[in-house]
């Protein structure tokens, strides 16, 4: 039986996941996706933070050491990354321009992981389901109005103008297909009613079209994944003969699917798409920091720092010097070049702790559990889209929840339910003393999440504000808006070169390549600066062969 305060934070989860999905400011901020994001994972986030520290005792977070260990160990080794490693610190901490993946966000993806790893029990299973559901409908809407011209807002997309509230297709495919994956394991569910089916069918032929008009194949992939291994554990659970030979074509398959993204084999034709071979590129450059920085990476979100020096010359010459990327579009090796083999090995340990208890729970249930399957069918296809893709918070809340769904709930039900029943009873009287003591916790929590989380929306909100006043004056101050970001300065002090402000904008670029001296494009402004002195400009070059060493353009 749930306690009141599993209950509050099953509430809590619900409104992260919704709120860090769907919300978007494109009217208010200049980047309208991923600063608003981040403000609302932390502002929640530290409201569950402070609920588990209040309810410590109730909770009886002892149950949970393993992983709780491992999450603290990957929370501690970050903050050594941050004071270790060469990365800007503010970019460390709030993460670099339009990912805004940095410290804070792990930290908050991290609490999360916690609080639904605490609430993860039988009757929050169909909570979560719902709110995926209602998740999924939004974005299913949204999805379908922007594919027939009907988008409410004005958006600069070149590859398809269905992105949902993810600013990208690839995104958008991808979540689809988690959200997917989790409603159709409700199909084989002999409780499910007839109409409820009908419903989720219908949902699920949508769910294909919006992936189709997005343009981007990774979210039927996705959707595959999880929909095998849906099938896999309802033949399994019927018929364990029946099972294993299912497992046989079915792992045919999933090798033939994935050989063919990789342009091998017969499905080649059908799979295989360019931006393949440039996330190779990508997944070396990622390796290669690794082994470079081995115990403490390159920084905290600081892939894009160290891109252009980590790039081989095929990936240099492929599509030109001044292709580049900010991220691995691989979360592994994100991670791994961010805080070196220690970061990455904790993670995979997280990622083993899943697996592990995935089996124990499926081993030990005697039917088909369409809620907890959907949860692992979610799970296994986010890690699939998580392989090729960038760690964007929209989508990555739902692959730490989801986690943490799983582990709690194999922890939490090895218990008879007489003794949780007997705990929660014995934790009522100090629930009710603790009520009062919560709402200022709640107040205090939110407050600090807000103050945490605002910096980077704000500065987008004003920049966004400078760009439509025209004011130069304005223009100018707002390249030094707290917290100082490279793309900014880069963007006012050309802006202002080229009004014939040459004098004001080098000395914001001289500033910004101060501020960020590994940032290529900081120092490439400074190169191009009209007014900039010849000694300037020699020293600019330097830096930018220094930071992009196979560069052509540049011997």
């Amino acid at each position: 039986m749930q306690t009141r305060v599993e209950s509050a934070l099953g509430n809590l989860i619900a409104w992260v996941l919704l709120l860090v999905t769907l919300a978007v400011t494109p009217l208010w901020s200049l980047d309208p996706i991923s600063p608003i994001k981040l403000l609302a994972l932390v502002s929640l986030s530290a409201i569950c933070f402070g609920q588990l520290l209040v309810y410590r005792s109730q909770l009886d977070l002892g149950r949970f050491k393993l992983p709780l260990i491992l999450i603290s160990t990957f929370t501690l080794w970050q903050i050594v990354v941050f004071f270790c490693s060469s990365g800007e610190k503010l970019q460390q901490l709030f993460g670099t321009n339009g990912r805004n993946t940095g410290f804070i966000t792990y930290f908050g993806l991290s609490v999360c992981f916690v609080t639904s790893m605490v609430i993860s029990r039988e009757k929050y299973l169909n909570k979560f389901f719902k709110t995926a559901l209602i998740v999924g409908s939004i974005s299913l809407i949204y999805g379908a109005l922007q594919s027939v011209g009907a988008d409410p807002f004005t958006w600069a997309n070149v590859l398809s103008p269905v992105f949902g509230f993810l600013g990208n297709t690839n995104f958008q495919s991808s979540i689809l297909g988690i959200l997917g994956s989790i409603v159709f394991a409700q199909l084989l569910s002999g409780q499910t009613k007839k109409s409820l089916k009908i419903r989720y069918v219908a949902y699920l032929l949508v769910t294909a079209y919006v992936i189709k008009e997005t343009l981007s194949q990774q979210g039927f992939l996705v959707l595959l994944i999880g929909v095998f291994f849906t099938l896999g554990i309802y033949v399994y659970k019927r018929n364990s003969k029946l099972g294993l030979l299912y497992l046989f074509p079915a792992s045919i398959g999933f090798i033939g699917i994935l050989i063919g993204t990789l342009n091998k084999g017969p499905l080649a034709s059908i799979l295989y798409k360019n931006s393949v071979t440039y996330r190779g590129d990508y997944w070396r450059a990622g390796w290669k920091m690794t082994l470079e920085h081995p115990f403490f990476g390159v920084g905290l979100d600081s892939y894009g720092d160290w891109y252009r020096r980590s790039r081989t010359l095929e990936a240099t010459l492929r599509r030109g010097p001044d292709v580049t990327s900010n991220a691995a579009h691989n979360v592994f090796l994100d991670l791994s070049s961010y805080g070196g083999f220690p970061l990455l090995f904790i993670y995979i340990g997280l990622i083993a702790l899943v697996v592990v208890s995935a089996y124990k729970v499926l081993k030990r249930s005697k039917g088909f559990n369409p809620y907890f399957v959907g949860l692992v069918a979610g799970w296994l296809a986010f890690q699939a889209q998580s392989i090729i893709s960038i760690n964007q918070i929209g989508l990555a809340i739902w692959g730490w929840v989801l986690a943490g769904l799983i582990i709690g709930y194999e922890i939490n039900t090895r218990e008879s339910s007489a003794v949780v029943e007997n705990k929660a009873g014995k934790s009522k009287n100090n629930q009710s003393q603790n009520s009062a003591g919560s709402a200022v916790v709640v107040f205090i929590s939110l407050v600090i999440g807000v103050l945490i989380g605002m910096p980077p929306y704000m500065a987008s909100a004003k920049y966004k504000g400078a760009l439509e006043s025209q004011n130069p004056d304005i223009i100018r101050e707002a390249a030094y808006i707290w917290p100082l970001d490279p793309l900014r300065m880069i963007q006012v002090a050309s802006t202002l070169d080229q009004n014939n402000l040459g004098q004001q904008g080098l000395k914001i670029s001289i500033d910004s390549v101060e501020k960020f001296p590994d940032n290529y494009g900081a120092w490439a402004t400074l190169y191009a600066m009209k007014s900039a002195s010849a000694e300037q400009k020699v020293q600019a070059l330097t830096q930018m062969r220094r930071l992009d060493p196979l560069n052509p353009n540049l011997k």
